[in-house]
């Protein structure tokens, strides 16, 4: 920032950053949608529906810390929300092995002495049907509970969530649902540590509350496959909010039908975010032709 509020240095920031940006701009190549379309189409009737080991919701709490760490992705804590991406290659290895890995070590413990981490989840399996751009989600006896409408990719042109449910009427579909959270007491941590000007940690830690939340979200993840008997590429994960779930309004629906306030106490904003934001909620699809 102080670059960029220095006329002198302003010009060659921006170039270095824009010369970063364009090697990251690898973006994959996009299938004809004619022809991707046809083959997803039949995907809702060709998959083969597992059986899930009960419908409705169910919450999970004492979660065990130790296994949702195991999850964390390192990579993307220390790249994206510590850092480590802005350095070089030879000064981001040094910093990983001499700095991160030691501090993430001793921001563990922490949270595991002081009790920061109240890592609680709910997540339910539910009967489901496609009828047009939309999901029907059923309770066990076939009675609609909720509808969320997906658009397609590309603005029309690609997938829809939909295109991976069956629309059969005499064949139902089965999806899951997952609600997570690392709890309040981590931002109350954070927030006495900005009051103790202990301002560098404090942005550490929320770094990790947040990427743990994800951690959270895959450790919850793997015990629906698991629970589903899939393999573990097969089952993927979508969120209110992005691409292929444009709606963020969705939330309150997802938060209906999880009954996420009174199971894990979170709660919305006017703009649909979640409070605490280390929390997260998602759709799990099975079908094995589903794609990010």
């Amino acid at each position: 920032m102080q670059a960029l509020m220095d006329p002198a240095k302003r010009e060659e920031t921006m170039k270095g950053y824009l010369g970063e940006a364009k090697k990251e701009m690898k973006l994959p190549k996009i299938s004809k949608p004619g022809k991707k379309k046809a083959s997803v189409k039949k995907a809702g009737k060709e998959t083969k529906i597992p059986v899930p080991p009960f419908f409705g919701v169910r919450p999970l709490s004492n979660i065990p810390a130790d296994a949702v760490f195991e999850y964390l992705d390192e990579r993307m804590l220390f790249d994206l929300a510590w850092g480590a991406k802005l350095k070089d290659e030879k000064e981001k290895k040094r910093i990983i092995k001499e700095e991160f890995k030691p501090l993430l070590a001793e921001l563990k413990e922490e949270c595991l002495r002081k009790g920061w981490l109240d890592l609680k989840a709910v997540y339910g399996y539910f009967r489901c049907r496609a009828a047009g751009d939309e999901i029907e989600v059923l309770n066990e006896s076939g009675d609609l509970l909720e509808k969320f409408r997906f658009q397609a990719a590309g603005g029309g042109s690609g997938t829809s969530l939909v295109d991976y449910f069956s629309s059969d009427p005499d064949k139902l579909d089965v999806v899951a649902f997952q609600a997570v959270t690392v709890g309040k007491k981590i931002n109350t941590a954070i927030g006495e540590l900005g009051e103790e000007k202990e301002f560098t940690r404090a942005f550490f830690l929320h770094g990790l509350s947040v990427h743990l939340a994800e951690a959270l979200a895959a450790y919850v993840h793997d015990l629906i496959r698991k629970e589903w008997g899939i393999k573990k590429a097969q089952g993927k994960r979508y969120s209110p909010g992005y691409p292929l779930w444009r709606d963020l309004k969705d939330q309150a629906k997802l938060f209906r039908l999880l009954e996420i306030e009174p199971r894990l106490g979170l709660n919305l904003t006017e703009g649909y975010q979640i409070v605490p934001e280390q929390s997260t909620t998602a759709m799990i699809v099975h079908n094995d032709k589903a794609e990010y």
